[in-house]
């Protein structure tokens, strides 16, 4: 528990000092928000969060219209995760609803999205989403020993956010090591309603900084003109899913359907942005409470795999820069905004069942009402990080989901990077 709650502008920031030997000290006020400048030029000893006014994803330089209000008025703010030593950082920007993006230098990003509500009815990328009542954070430890988030959100219908549909609560802890433990739950706020829970908890997606281009951000692939953009791997054996893209629009992958359905029920795999800067990652598995026997990672990309949405080279210029509501907007070349793209889906699903068809099957899998109460206030856990290849990703997802269910306290990633 925290002993007191301070407020910072229309946040509440709550924050506890803590002496060398982990004794609790007196609490002290939240330093005001400054800019990126001025948070460049501080020393950054072990972990650090920093909330700052001028903050854009993507790099974006541009003004902030036309465009939807923003809210609250207060599109640039963010709180920011650096790490001594470290290059990449992490965002809680109030244009993304506080979606937090594991950024590198250029403004490349990887995002895991959050508690989507069922059918698409109800989630965080558009106006009322990005409210402060509806999604807001707190910084609990600000570091430098571990720096400690917590993000609560509200997934709300686009059109309308007096009934919210499910309450999301997403604890980030950052150790010095460059490591981020993503512990998460929600609860619903329609119990008797499908739209009022969530299936999918986590989506690899990508943020693209100004003016780039997908051959700028990410290495060639074997067949010429096509990079390699997405990457699922099985952390206990060689099985891996690999998506390329190419200019034209075009998708293709490196395995089958059953290559992906394998990974999905290894009980340790990894998701993967594959940057030319570095790569970004995600950990999954059973120890962290993805069960095998309900986990299925969907290739939303390729024509004819299964159960995804066949998007091809799908990237957005609606978020994270808020231009227009979700499920709109689609990028097109010369863009002055970033863009997301993706996507890797993962989502539970019932026992011995799998999305086939995401027109039908996904549909139908948000009716089953034991599947919804059993993803309800359950704990998981995803480890995020950058790394220099895939055997550092192995070797840290490994050894982390190795602790079995201590992985989901924080402590659990303290020292997997030496």
């Amino acid at each position: 528990m925290v002993s007191a709650m301070l407020l910072s502008g229309a946040l509440g920031l709550m924050l506890a000092a803590r002496t060398a030997d982990g004794r609790r000290d007196e609490p002290y006020r939240a330093p005001d928000a400054i800019t990126l400048v001025e948070m460049a030029k501080r020393k950054v000893t072990g972990v650090a969060v920093t909330e700052v006014t001028d903050y854009a994803p993507g790099r974006y330089a541009g003004p902030m219209a036309p465009s939807p209000p923003h809210a609250d008025g207060n599109p640039r703010r963010a709180f920011v995760v650096q790490w001594r030593g470290r290059t990449e950082r992490l965002v809680f920007s109030h244009e993304a609803s506080y979606c937090p993006l594991l950024e590198l230098p250029s403004g490349a990003a990887m995002c895991n999205q959050f508690f989507e509500g069922n059918l698409g009815d109800a989630e965080l990328f558009n106006d009322p989403g990005r409210k402060e009542r509806n999604s807001y954070v707190s910084v609990i430890e600000a570091g430098p020993r571990r720096a400690w988030v917590r993000w609560t959100y509200l997934c709300v219908n686009m059109l309308d956010d007096t009934k919210p549909r499910l309450r999301g609560s997403e604890d980030y802890f950052s150790y010095p090591n460059g490591l981020v433990l993503r512990r998460m739950s929600y609860e619903s706020l329609m119990p008797e309603q499908i739209v009022g829970y969530s299936t999918q908890p986590v989506e690899l997606f990508g943020v693209a900084p100004v003016g780039a281009g997908i051959a700028d951000l990410f290495p060639s692939g074997d067949s010429p003109g096509y990079c390699r953009v997405l990457t699922a791997l099985d952390l206990t054996s060689d099985l891996r899913y690999d998506v390329f893209w190419d200019a034209e629009g075009r998708a293709q992958r490196s395995a089958d359907d059953e290559t992906l359905a394998a990974i999905s029920r290894s009980g340790a795999c990894a998701l993967v942005l594959p940057f030319r800067e570095t790569l970004l990652f995600a950990v999954l598995g059973a120890a962290s409470g993805f069960d095998p026997d309900r986990n299925q990672l969907v290739d939303h990309c390729t024509p004819g795999a299964e159960g995804g949405c066949a998007w091809g080279t799908g990237m957005w210029d609606h978020w994270p820069i808020g231009w227009l509501n979700s499920q709109t907007s689609l990028w097109k070349p010369g863009s002055p905004y970033p863009y997301s793209f993706g996507s890797i889906g993962q989502f539970f699903v019932p026992p011995g069942k799998r999305i086939r068809s995401f027109a039908t099957d996904y549909p139908e899998t948000c009716r089953d009402m034991e599947l919804n109460r059993w993803t309800e206030r359950r704990t998981l856990a995803v480890l995020l990080g950058a790394a220099r290849d895939e055997a550092e990703i192995r070797r840290i997802g490994r050894a982390w989901l190795a602790k079995g269910a201590a992985c989901l306290q924080p402590e659990s990633i303290a020292k997997l990077r030496h």
